[in-house]
């Protein structure tokens, strides 16, 4: 019988997924499993939000384009409305400025206020000049910016992770305003799905990579989903690709080493007042 082949391009990623369906694959047995609980619903429901918001990244962003938290000074921390409302007027002031410079803004935000002081994370496309760090440390009145440039080698698992379960306790909070896990400008793309129906029935655990790509073996899967058909995920990504290679910002200005840059995840998390960063993605 056929099967499903998914497969998703970006830059210098290409994810693909295989499935048998329902109407192109045998069902398999799952030893009697039962309906997923709602805690194991609630489990893939934040797997699948991840799932969407990584791929957003990938289809609208670069590496070393911008990774930003606005905080908010302690005497004057707002509440989430107005939070919401100031955050719409500092897209305003930037969204303008970047008009200037002959470019369009790009973003993704997510506000959190549950478990820290309230602050806003940022994914924003950078000038062309690498400027863009400045610009929006610069229009942000509110109180400190932390600044980084995305991850050099692409793999935005992590921070979709990390922005999602920033907002795990705000999403669906009785009574909260925010009705979604993330706000995005509407300029952005959808990642586009390359569908196709294979007529064979099976295919191989290590895939063929083609040529001029690696397979990133942390992300193979070979399975069965939770509706009980054979699945496997794997992600592939292009050698030696492009790198810009500049600096960030803070708010005072200085750069940021390259080093930083390379850092592991847990520099990507907000910082507090004291300017460290708490807890890891």
């Amino acid at each position: 019988m056929p099967h499903i082949k998914n497969t998703y391009r970006y830059k210098n990623i290409v994810e693909v997924e295989r499935v048998h369906s329902g109407r192109y694959g045998k069902k398999l047995e799952r030893s009697g499993r039962k309906l997923p609980t709602p805690e194991e619903m609630k489990k893939i429901n934040e797997r699948n939000a991840v799932k969407r918001l990584r791929r957003k990244i990938y289809a609208n962003f670069e590496p070393e384009d911008l990774w930003i938290t606005h905080t908010y000074r302690r005497e004057s921390r707002p509440a989430p409305d107005e939070a919401r409302r100031e955050l719409s007027r500092y897209f305003n002031r930037l969204r303008m400025a970047y008009r200037k410079e002959g470019q369009e803004l790009r973003y993704i935000v997510v506000t959190e206020y549950m478990n820290k002081s309230i602050h806003h994370h940022l994914i924003l496309n950078d000038l062309p000049d690498g400027s863009g760090a400045k610009l929006a440390s610069r229009l942000w009145k509110n109180g400190g910016t932390h600044c980084q440039y995305l991850y050099e080698d692409g793999q935005y698992e992590m921070l979709a992770s990390y922005l999602i379960k920033e907002t795990g306790k705000n999403f669906g909070r009785p009574g909260n305003s925010a009705k979604c896990r993330y706000s995005c400008s509407r300029n952005l793309i959808e990642p586009k799905k390359e569908t196709r129906i294979l007529k064979r029935d099976d295919w191989p655990e290590d895939p063929r990579i083609p040529k001029g790509f690696y397979l990133d073996k942390q992300t193979l899967f070979n399975g069965i989903n939770k509706l009980g058909y054979r699945y496997q995920y794997y992600r592939m990504i292009r050698l030696k690709p492009k790198q810009k290679g500049k600096g960030c910002v803070d708010k005072r200005g200085k750069s940021q080493d390259k080093q930083k840059r390379n850092a592991g995840p847990e520099a990507h998390g907000p910082q507090t007042d004291r300017g460290k960063a708490p807890g890891s993605l």
